[in-house]
């Protein structure tokens, strides 16, 4: 029996398979787009019921109502967007700007090779790149076409200086402008590249590998225009907003910046395609669900992406005439990390004993179900159980076993004392764990598990604490037991190797995020060897020997895959979420705000606004 069997005996999940759940007024719920008449129903009086005929005037409007206007998508106006966090800096590759609003800003306006959208697989950007190929193994080559084109929005070309400079900065041990090293999230397949030369006027990019690199899609995301940030610099340059600096390489252009408050883009006049239906988009920092509903309710606010959501913000979204929702699983996992340099969660045995004392089913019954029912134990250290590839690792870990639990504690040396306390030696067995407590999802569960670990025996030391402090104090310095951690995975498992090793080979000499401590040789020799493997079936089968690997070494406890939820405006078309990352700006490009259509117009199909791509 998996564990998501286990669970769903007891509340009958839905089966994840990547389909998404989107709710309108009424509380209908509909497989794919909104309907315009539903719109209208929505929007419009006339969906309301009419008087009782008791004169012949009403009983004349009643039999013939007016009909509704149809909206469809119309030209211009402002759709305002409120995120948990808008952030400090725009160079989402730095440490500081590695964050989900960073990266979904950054997806808006800075130039792209590859995307990753709703279906979690890498496509081709080719409004920026015609193609990129691999056309040899032996040394792996791959050649990129940008797009004639393509330019910034000052009228410089995209070129093969931008991905020169994307690479020198981020393969380990680049110096910035004032002297200081480059921070990198990362240096992962960049630190492979043997040489890069552009060619063709700088409109063709060939780059060698000096070992295999399999998801080299991964590469060149975000592009920062070369010519201006070596003139700023790669750390700082983009913290704050200057004239020239935030020049864009996408649909949209930065027109303000306001850091960790607010974001203006507006359109780019210098892009190529077809241009973005909305004049102007406003992204704005709103955190709490009363401050989202009410900016709803208002018409303040058009797109609201919550992280973290309770029922009663749920059931106001789903209910509302006037707005549209679509709950998701995302790519985060909430994982409990257990500090292996500490004693005595330094014996794998009594990590696995707290493991199994852990309710996971429990926890999702009581905190993610609630919120989306197709939320589930996630039994993968790497892949979320909504993305392709997952697969149920987690044998003997279905539901809590306290007699394996026992078992493998007194294996280790404890002993339960008169009080049914777990001792070491005759003394108390204290745990401490930490979470942060602005974080939703962190600070749903954190007194949950500390709960049941003090039903199973422990002395449970709970330390929440801001989001700040847990990344910048408690988790680099290890002052924890048991530690409440959000894993953001991918489209790409390599990129969560400095989460499970410490080792210099994997880090690639960027910060770790192994908060954990843990290190096995055998297991950074699986991740070096998916790494390089370039047949997808080969390396799916290495990432599932490492997840199996994890299991028993127990350095953390997958819990689940925290749910998002995008509501939005009925008066906003084209707004889908991307749960893989980039959230509901993917595609803003394609948001329209509706009008009434001309009566002349009233039966053409107005719904589509164009592709994301065009046709070569």
């Amino acid at each position: 029996m998996t564990a998501g069997r286990a669970g769903g005996e007891r509340r009958a999940p839905a089966p994840v398979t990547g389909g998404l759940r989107l709710s309108g007024a009424m509380g209908l719920r509909l497989a794919k787009g909104v309907t315009a008449a539903f719109v209208v129903c929505v929007v419009a009086s006339a969906c309301s019921s009419v008087s009782s005929p008791s004169t012949g005037a009403v009983a004349s409007k009643a039999a013939h109502p007016r009909p509704a206007p149809l909206l469809v998508p119309s030209k211009g106006g402002t759709a305002t967007v409120a995120l948990d966090q808008v952030p400090t800096t725009l160079n989402d590759h730095t440490a500081a700007g590695d964050t989900p609003a960073g990266r979904m800003l950054g997806s808006a306006i800075w130039a792209q090779v590859f995307r990753v959208g709703p279906d979690l697989t890498p496509q081709l950007d080719t409004n920026v790149v015609d193609s990129a190929e691999v056309i040899g193994l032996s040394p792996q080559t791959v050649v990129y076409q940008i797009d004639p084109r393509a330019v910034w929005s000052d009228g410089t070309p995209i070129s093969a200086d931008d991905f020169t400079y994307a690479w020198q900065s981020q393969k380990g041990g680049a110096i910035d402008v004032d002297g200081t090293p480059d921070s990198v999230t990362s240096t992962l397949g960049y630190r492979d590249i043997e040489s890069l030369t552009g060619s063709n006027n700088g409109k063709t990019v060939t780059v060698v590998f000096r070992t295999h690199f399999a998801d080299w899609p991964s590469l060149f995301d975000d592009l920062l225009p070369a010519h201006v940030a070596q003139q700023v610099g790669w750390n700082h340059g983009f913290d704050h907003f200057a004239a020239g600096v935030f020049v864009s390489g996408g649909a949209w252009e930065v027109q303000s910046f306001q850091p960790g408050s607010d974001v203006v883009l507006q359109r780019n006049p210098r892009w190529w395609e077809s241009p973005p239906s909305l004049d102007k988009i406003v992204v704005r920092a709103v955190s709490a669900n009363a401050a989202l509903t009410s900016g709803l309710s208002q018409g303040q606010v058009q797109v609201a992406y919550a992280s973290g959501f309770d029922q009663s913000f749920l059931a106001q979204a789903s209910s509302s005439s006037v707005l549209q929702s679509q709950a998701s699983l995302g790519t985060r996992m909430l994982q409990l990390e257990f500090n292996v340099r500490r004693a005595p969660l330094n014996v794998t045995s009594v990590r696995e004993g707290i493991a199994h004392a852990v309710d996971r089913a429990g926890i999702v019954e009581s905190v993610g179900q609630p919120e989306d029912h197709s939320v589930w134990e996630d039994n993968h250290h790497l892949i979320p159980n909504a993305e392709p590839g997952y697969a149920d690792d987690a044998t003997g870990y279905e539901t809590p076993d306290p007699v394996t639990s026992a078992h493998l504690l007194q294996q280790s040396g404890f002993a339960l004392d008169g009080h049914g306390t777990w001792t070491v030696h005759g003394k108390p067995v204290s745990l401490d764990i930490v979470w942060a407590a602005d974080d939703p999802w962190s600070a749903a569960v954190g007194p949950i598990v500390a709960g049941q670990l003090v039903a199973a025996g422990f002395d449970v030391v709970s330390t929440p604490m801001s989001t700040v402090q847990l990344d910048t104090s408690a988790l680099p310095t290890g002052a924890f037991d048991l530690a409440l951690v959000p894993v953001d995975a991918s489209a790409y498992s390599s990129a969560l190797g400095n989460v499970f090793s410490t080792a210099p080979a994997i880090t690639g000499g960027a910060s770790s995020a192994d908060w954990s401590g843990f290190d096995d040789p055998k297991i950074d020799a699986l991740f070096t060897q998916a790494v390089q493997e370039l047949a997808p079936p080969r390396a799916h089968a290495i990432y599932q020997q490492i997840d199996q690997a994890l299991w028993t070494a127990m350095p953390s406890l997958p819990l689940f895959a925290e749910p998002t939820l995008l509501v939005w405006s009925s008066t906003l078309s084209g707004v889908t979420d991307d749960p893989g990352g980039l959230g509901p700006l993917w595609n803003i490009r394609l948001w329209a705000l509706r009008s009434a259509a001309p009566t002349n117009s009233a039966n053409s199909d107005h719904s589509a606004i164009g592709p994301l791509r065009r046709s070569r």
